[in-house]
């Protein structure tokens, strides 16, 4: 007898998980763009960056059909958007027949966390030459703290 949910449950899940994330950051669009609270632990504790600052405003944008501004919240969300594709059909193709593709999949997930770190690379040198020292003192986890017992 085997655990978890039968084929057609699990064809059905990852059937629907990208539509539903898509169908989710269509909705958190009003939301997308306020002064929220910070999530992402490295600019929460650091006032760094992270490499995927910016994904779900980003996310967003394209699910309202606003590609030009979703470049400025993360550059490279086109590959990123075709990654998380590549897996959505990697996952349901698996699901499908029972056995996995026969897909370079460690070639596949190298380039993509060489080039996400790449990005992150050059994001960091942007941030540091622009005032980011400065964003860093202010935002980081230490700051806040003194802030709110101050």
């Amino acid at each position: 007898m085997s655990s978890g949910p039968n084929r057609t449950v699990r064809i059905i899940l990852w059937g629907s998980s990208l539509p539903a994330l898509l169908a989710a950051s269509f909705l958190y669009y009003p939301w997308a763009f306020g002064r929220g609270p910070v999530m992402c632990p490295l600019p929460l504790i650091l006032g760094i960056p992270c490499p995927g600052c910016g994904i779900t405003r980003s996310l967003a944008c394209v699910t309202h059909g606003e590609f030009a501004r979703a470049f400025e919240y993360h550059a490279i969300w086109p590959a990123l958007l075709a990654y998380l594709g590549a897996l959505w059909i990697y996952k349901v193709l698996e699901t499908v027949r029972g056995e996995p593709p026969k897909w370079p999949t460690r070639m596949i997930a190298r380039v993509a966390l060489i080039g996400l770190m790449t990005f992150w690379a050059v994001r960091l040198v942007w941030f540091f030459t622009h005032g980011g020292l400065a964003d860093m003192a202010r935002d980081n986890l230490f700051a806040r703290l003194a802030r709110l017992f101050s």
